[in-house]
């Protein structure tokens, strides 16, 4: 038998990772699908579904349990450890990271070990890691006790963003980075960009690592309109990495009639919805809230919507903007992690700086509006044919999945 073992940090409870439900759809290969949410929080309810026929389990991970003296001197993070030094400054702020990030992992790895373990029954097992982060690790670690138990195991990770450049860390370190790459068979991060960053860490790694894109479902090509109303789309959840209160300046000083609707939540909600409430009266908004994801894309079918924006400090590749594309629906977006993927300035939209100011953003808006018919409509049509040549999920998860299950084929060993 024929296992796959996804390793996810919620899906499908809580929030996160919504796009891993079109995914699962697309997953073939094997005989048995085991999903293992490895950090969600008990009180989390199941918000994600799960095609027939999968199992899922929530591990009970407990960090408090496993003390830092019981993996300061395991091998690994040893040798981990007396790399510090050559790594550049902070190192005693780095060795915290590493302790803390290493006791983590081991927690994952002791919950695998005695909720997930009985059920590999399997005589091939594929371990795929959707961060390549501590349940990396964790997974690794299983792997090995699954290859003395005889069995055929091989490791496969995703990387996105924060697990794929270090700037983005404490201390521009992300631990147990050759760890990983000398244990894993294949990291496919979802852009050039993080496949870049990746790479230029750990060149003696290059041949694991190669881009693979996520996708997004086909829901038809009813392409932007401005009218009756200019109308820009924000879909984030409302954290300060969004900069949704920037665009909010922004739409401050837009100087013709325009809508503005933000879908998604969060902390804060609150401070945005007051800023809103400033905007002039030509500017029209509202804030429906979270949307499931099939109910934002019979939104997007049915509602006329000019561009999407997206001013983000930091990125992977959005999925949001890989969504608006398979619509026809022009961006504008920083220029921010893997984000020129899928905005081409000028082609598919307006790409950014990566800190613009208000009246940047507020000036990228006015000259979208303001477009010729003929040119803003190439922009739509641009904006299709880009997802359907790099984004499309039946075409993107076929090969991905086909690749999983010709790993079997290949030595198990890393």
């Amino acid at each position: 038998m024929r296992q796959l073992l996804y390793l996810t940090t919620s899906f499908p409870f809580g929030k996160g990772e919504d796009f891993l439900t079109e995914e699962l759809r697309h997953a073939q290969g094997f005989d048995d699908y085991l999903i293992v949410s490895c950090h969600s929080a008990p009180e989390d309810s199941q918000t994600k579904p799960v095609p027939d026929g999968m199992r899922v389990v929530r591990l009970q991970v407990s960090p408090a349990t496993v003390s830092y003296p019981s993996v300061l001197f395991r091998p690994d993070l040893i040798r981990e450890a007396i790399s510090l030094p050559f790594q550049g400054q902070s190192f005693f702020g780095k060795l915290h990271q590493l302790l803390f990030f290493r006791r983590k992992a081991q927690a994952v790895y002791d919950a695998l070990c005695s909720e997930v373990l009985p059920l590999l029954t399997g005589e091939e097992i594929v371990i795929y890691s959707y961060w390549f982060y501590d349940a990396a690790v964790a997974g690794a670690l299983l792997a090995k006790k699954l290859r003395a138990k005889g069995k055929q195991v091989w490791l496969i990770s995703r990387a996105h963003g924060f697990d794929a450049f270090p700037e983005r860390s404490p201390y521009g370190y992300l631990p147990m980075r050759r760890f990983l790459l000398n244990h894993y068979n294949a990291v496919r991060p979802c852009s050039p960009s993080a496949a870049r960053a990746v790479k230029d860490a750990f060149p003696g790694q290059c041949g694991k690592v190669r881009t693979a894109f996520l996708g997004t479902a086909d829901h038809g090509r009813p392409y932007g309109l401005r009218s009756p109303v200019f109308h820009v789309v924000t879909c984030s959840y409302l954290v300060p990495v969004k900069r949704i209160p920037l665009l909010v300046q922004a739409l401050a000083l837009v100087s013709f009639p325009m809508r503005w609707t933000h879908i998604g939540g969060g902390p804060q909600e609150a401070e945005v919805r007051a800023a809103a409430e400033q905007l002039p009266a030509h500017v029209e908004w509202e804030m429906p809230g979270p949307m499931r994801n099939e109910d934002l894309m019979h939104y997007y079918e049915e509602t006329p919507v000019s561009c999407v924006v997206n001013v983000s400090s930091s990125e992977g590749l959005p999925v949001a903007l890989m969504e608006a594309c398979s619509f026809g629906f022009p961006c504008i977006a920083t220029e921010v992690g893997g984000t020129p993927e899928a905005v081409r300035d000028g082609v598919t939209g307006c790409l950014l700086g990566k800190n613009p100011s208000p009246e940047e953003i507020a000036s990228a808006l006015e000259h979208m509006a303001r477009l010729p018919e003929e040119e803003y409509s190439s922009l739509c049509r641009a904006a299709r044919k880009l997802w359907e040549d790099k984004f499309h999920a039946e075409k993107n998860y076929n090969l991905f999945y086909q690749e999983l299950s010709q790993l079997s084929g290949k030595d198990g060993d890393s």
